[in-house]
């Protein structure tokens, strides 16, 4: 549960809350036996129906070192057992293509990511894409993504890639900063980044997006800064501007905890760097598609990212990848060892699922739309037979007095402080729903 809002204070921004509640705004769901999935699963894709709006997530657990900001590691990265992973991934794609759901409605997206999809060699790369268009059926102006980064992303992979039907590249980049990125493991200098992706973005074949993080440890506001300036130097599709996240256990609160990697940046001090940032986004007249991710021009879509958060299907393929159907989440086998032993077998290897909770449209919705910057309870009311307004009055009045949000009739308008804090707005709201 987030922590009580200071209705006292007159800096939203730094004080409403004390603490991201979570990284993602989401139900309590019920989980399911999984003893009961495999029956679960056919149940669900026997039907040639679902949601018309559909997407595929598909998995390469593998990554050719650990960043330390990273919390998505699973698999060091073997040639010999990426290639036998990806025969099994391969075989798992021919088994899910069978059921009849998949046939029933074109998928408007399918992403490729990890991990570093980009680790597999070029021919990997290919017989994965092309195996996706060959089996399930894509719409005409499907939106094809793989996911990875800038080292070994050689020339032989990214043609290999465009041929196969990789119409956009997504690349954490993070920082241009060389300093900065090999402390958090990243081995590229900066001119090889900005190399890597004038050469991508002058192909001009398919559309170039990229990540960045603020807070990361060592960064400065005006480090920080210089990584959104040569960004927009560069003249790419797209970008995500990132909060850095700092994973409990994990190897960067180790690294600061031992003095080997200075202090990340503070929630108040990344309350600063996300502000910076949407300020020098608009300056340049950046398109905003989420709080989070700009496009300069058109040709960037973020189709995937955008289905996924509302109301879509999505198919999971690959050791780790998780999908919701109809009225289930699906999670894949996430040990590769069990993976692969299941596909040997003819299975497909499902871990855990999840019912969706009661009224879980309407949490979609309002994650959807406060991912947007705004909530439109008066539509929502009508749309889910609910008076959202008088329920959530309370927290309402609380956001208003404290200026994170403006209300024009019946719909919510984030602030900035308000769009900061975007997570923890929504997660309160479906709290508050579950409670009943």
């Amino acid at each position: 549960m987030p922590a009580p809002l200071n209705n006292k204070t007159d800096d939203p921004l730094h004080d409403a809350f004390d603490s991201k509640i979570a990284v993602h705004a989401m139900p309590r769901g019920e989980s399911i036996r999984p003893d009961e999935l495999p029956a679960l699963w056919a149940g669900v894709t026997a039907a040639e129906d679902g949601l018309p709006i559909r997407t595929i997530y598909v998995h390469i657990p593998f990554c050719e070192n650990h960043c330390v900001f990273c919390g998505f590691y699973r698999n060091a990265y073997r040639s010999d057992l990426a290639k036998q992973y990806v025969a099994a991934l391969i075989q798992e794609m021919e088994l899910t293509a069978r059921a009849p759901f998949m046939s029933a409605h074109p998928f408007h997206a399918v992403y490729f990511g990890g991990g570093t999809p980009t680790a597999l060699p070029a021919e990997s790369l290919t017989g994965l894409v092309s195996t996706v268009k060959t089996l399930f059926p894509l719409s005409n102006d499907c939106e094809i993504t793989l996911e990875g980064r800038i080292y070994n992303l050689t020339k032989k992979k990214i043609e290999g890639a465009l041929s196969a039907g990789i119409n956009r590249f997504s690349l954490g980049v993070q920082t241009f900063d060389t300093r900065i990125r090999k402390r958090l493991g990243r081995r590229d200098p900066r001119e090889k980044v900005i190399e890597t992706l004038t050469y991508l973005r002058d192909l001009g074949k398919a559309a170039v997006i990229i990540d960045l993080i603020y807070g990361l440890p060592g960064q400065s506001l005006e480090i920080w800064e210089d990584d959104i300036k040569a960004f927009l130097s560069l003249e790419l599709d797209g970008c995500d501007l990132y909060q850095l996240n700092v994973f409990r256990g994990g190897p960067l609160e180790k690294s600061v905890a031992k003095g080997s990697l200075p202090r990340p940046a503070t929630l108040k001090e990344q309350a600063d760097y996300y502000v910076r940032g949407v300020e020098r986004m608009e300056a340049a007249h950046y398109r905003r598609l989420s709080l989070a991710h700009w496009a300069r021009i058109s040709r960037e879509r973020s189709l995937y990212n955008l289905f996924s958060r509302g109301r879509s299907d999505c198919v999971p393929l690959g050791s780790g990848a998780g999908g919701w159907l109809k009225n289930y989440f699906f999670f894949v086998e996430g040990d590769l060892k069990e993976y692969l032993r299941a596909i040997k077998a003819g299975k497909k290897p499902l871990s855990f699922g999840m019912r969706r909770a009661q009224r879980d449209f309407l949490f979609r919705d309002i994650s959807y739309q406060m991912e947007l910057g705004y909530c439109d309870l008066e539509a929502l009311s009508k749309r889910h037979d609910l008076d959202l307004l008088t329920i959530l009055r309370p927290i309402i009045s609380q956001w208003e007095k404290v200026r994170l949000i403006k209300r024009t009739d019946g719909c919510l308008y984030l602030t900035r402080p308000g769009e900061f804090w975007s997570v923890n707005l929504a997660q309160m709201l479906i709290d508050r729903l579950q409670e009943g």
